[in-house]
């Protein structure tokens, strides 16, 4: 998967013509998280299982002109976040790299909207391993060390150096597992087949671009 996503990401950028306008900023933004970790536990489902994290980095973008047909790509350091069904929380941290292919309509001399899709690398950071008691068995949740998605977006531009968007990732890759490692029951028979956990995220972003 991930060879086919740097395959694709050349293959994009191999169309842009030598006419193409470049630009590069800083883009930031909230990250709304909904995972389903809760579903391991009766009693922790009456929890809500959304997370607000935040994303900041630079990013580029390639404009091809008339046609409005561009690349935008970022490095982002990105939080969600994992609430557990214990009611503690795990940073889900990591090194985020979006790669869209952009379609801009203009409105006039100073504004314009965008609509853009195109896949996402994100590399983990910090800790990737996490026991929690959630009343029932104790469990642990293991984050993946690199997952991928799809972004899919729109959004507006302002007299040229202002963007703003939401954003939807959808998981292709799990973000971790969760497996029982103990149950407080005597005797108990334990199941230790993980099982996977995928998080979508609506995004809220700007951008400065100079």
């Amino acid at each position: 998967m991930k060879k086919a996503l740097v395959v694709c990401s050349l293959a994009l950028l191999s169309f842009i013509p030598a006419s193409a306008q470049f630009s590069w900023g800083l883009r930031g933004g909230l990250n709304l998280v909904n995972n389903d970790i809760t579903q391991f536990s009766e009693d922790a489902a009456k929890n809500k299982d959304t997370y607000t994290g935040w994303f900041f980095g630079p990013m580029a973008e390639l404009q091809i002109p008339v046609i409005g047909i561009g690349v935008d790509v970022a490095a982002l350091y990105s939080q969600k976040g994992v609430e557990l069904p214990d009611t503690s929380t795990m940073k889900n941290q990591s090194l985020s790299i979006p790669l869209s292919l952009k379609y801009s309509l203009g409105l006039g001399n100073f504004a314009s909207v965008y609509f853009a899709a195109g896949p996402q690398l994100d590399f983990r950071i910090g800790d990737l391993n996490q026991t929690f008691d959630d009343g029932e068995d104790v469990k642990e949740f293991a984050l993946e060390k690199s997952t991928w998605s799809i972004n899919i977006g729109a959004g507006v531009k302002l007299i040229n150096h202002i963007q703003a968007g939401i954003n939807y990732n959808i998981p292709v890759s799990k973000d971790g597992a969760v497996k029982v490692i103990e149950s407080p029951t005597p005797g108990a028979l334990i199941d230790n087949k993980p099982i996977d956990i995928k998080a979508s995220t609506l995004q809220f972003l700007l951008t400065w671009t100079f």
